[in-house]
């Protein structure tokens, strides 16, 4: 009695199909966010550096690099962080950490340099690992010609 019904169930093929599918859906989906949550960190990390180059092509163009008193730096700084920001392009602004705008002046030359960072708490849509929230930043450096 009891073979008979082994047999039975091993000849019959209803119902494989429901389980290959149970078997693979949850991998299948899993390379699928996975693809498009990296699709959207690339996208995020080149919109950081253009952000940081947009903001870097603006010092080159409007610094005045023979002025280096503090209220001027002051007040080119903000504009500068302004053009970042007006450059994000689908980010969430909320989650920029902080845009920092430093100018160097090198003592050998005297050539001075303007250096954009900005810094994005990235927090993933599908947290499948426990820290799911990380640091990106994107950073742009130039001359600044007199």
């Amino acid at each position: 009695m009891l073979s008979g019904l082994l047999k039975k169930f091993t000849k019959n093929s209803r119902g494989t199909t429901m389980i290959e599918f149970a078997f693979a859906a949850p991998i299948i989906l899993m390379l699928t966010f996975g693809f498009f949550e990296f699709v959207l960190i690339v996208f995020t990390q080149s919109i950081l550096h253009y952000s940081a180059e947009q903001a870097t092509r603006y010092a080159m163009v409007n610094f005045d690099a023979g002025n280096l008193e503090e209220s001027y730096l002051a007040t080119v700084k903000s504009e500068i962080q302004g053009v970042a920001q007006d450059s994000f392009i689908l980010i969430h602004e909320e989650k920029i950490e902080n845009i920092d705008v430093s100018v160097i002046v090198d003592p050998s030359d005297q050539t001075k340099t303007v250096s954009v960072t900005i810094n994005y708490n990235y927090s993933m849509i599908m947290p499948l690992l426990p820290n799911s929230t990380f640091l990106m930043s994107g950073k742009s450096e130039s001359f600044l010609v007199q």
